[in-house]
């Protein structure tokens, strides 16, 4: 039997990172995420959780904000912990042309994946993956696509999307 074939849905989870704490005279990598950012992580990780999504791997940006609102992910969402969680230069990426890359060569024999990046990548493949155009992704909003298709590099639009924004759950 075909692995690949057998795994004919792809999924993947996309979250912006949390908000972040400006008031920190530091590098954009080393900016941390405000109060209200771990406040939208820890609301947005329980809607994570209510939707029983089952990720195989995590992946982060290399911002420091990106990976706090990760943690908050994987210590709110206990089979996380489990998960190996991967940092890559490709998802610090503000257009979305390095992240819509590093999700078109993901590894083949994974069927759902959680990625932590930014603003204008989130915005980028909202438009290129669903029939959603112009919808703004705030910080710390989930994006749920479903694909069907055996290939990451065959994904094009999403047969199912779905958002959360922390702003409804306020």
């Amino acid at each position: 039997m075909d692995y690949e074939k057998i795994k004919s849905l792809k999924k993947l989870i996309i979250i912006r990172h949390a908000k972040s704490d400006w008031s920190k005279h530091v590098s954009d990598l080393d900016r941390p995420i405000s109060i209200r950012g771990i406040n939208d992580a820890e609301t947005i990780s329980d809607i994570f959780n209510s939707k029983n999504l089952k990720p195989e791997i995590i992946y982060t940006s290399i911002a420091k904000r990106t990976i706090e609102t990760s943690e908050i992910f994987i210590d709110r969402c206990g089979f996380l912990k489990d998960l190996e969680c991967l940092k890559s230069e490709k998802l610090y990426d503000f257009r979305g042309n390095n992240v819509k890359s590093f999700i078109k060569n993901l590894p083949n024999n994974l069927s759902t994946v959680l990625i932590f990046t930014h603003n204008n990548s989130c915005n980028f493949l909202v438009n290129d993956f669903s029939d959603k155009f112009n919808l703004h992704v705030p910080t710390c909003g989930m994006l749920i696509f479903e694909f069907s298709v055996s290939l990451w590099a065959e994904i094009e639009k999403s047969k199912n999307f779905s958002f959360f924004f922390p702003k409804e759950y306020r």
